[in-house]
């Protein structure tokens, strides 16, 4: 047993095909943790999910690769 992990990537479909155990999708390929199309607040929100969705995703036990996603909230119109 080894130490678990969490990948937070946009390339999720080669993650998951390399057999990376915990997976959270990540926004874009440029910056997969963040959001820099949000205003400053909104894009902090948005790290803090990823971060909590990692967390979550440590804690959670699989057998297999699991992709775990993270909502980006659009602002309403």
């Amino acid at each position: 047993m080894g130490i678990s992990a969490v990948l937070i990537t946009a390339f999720t479909s080669i993650a998951l095909s390399v057999g990376a155990n915990r997976v959270i999708a990540g926004n874009q390929f440029t910056s997969p943790a963040g959001a820099p199309e949000l205003p400053a607040d909104r894009e902090k929100e948005f790290q803090k999910q990823m971060l909590l969705k990692a967390v979550e995703a440590l804690q959670t036990p699989v057998e297999e690769p699991t992709l775990f996603h993270v909502r980006l909230e659009k602002e309403e119109r």
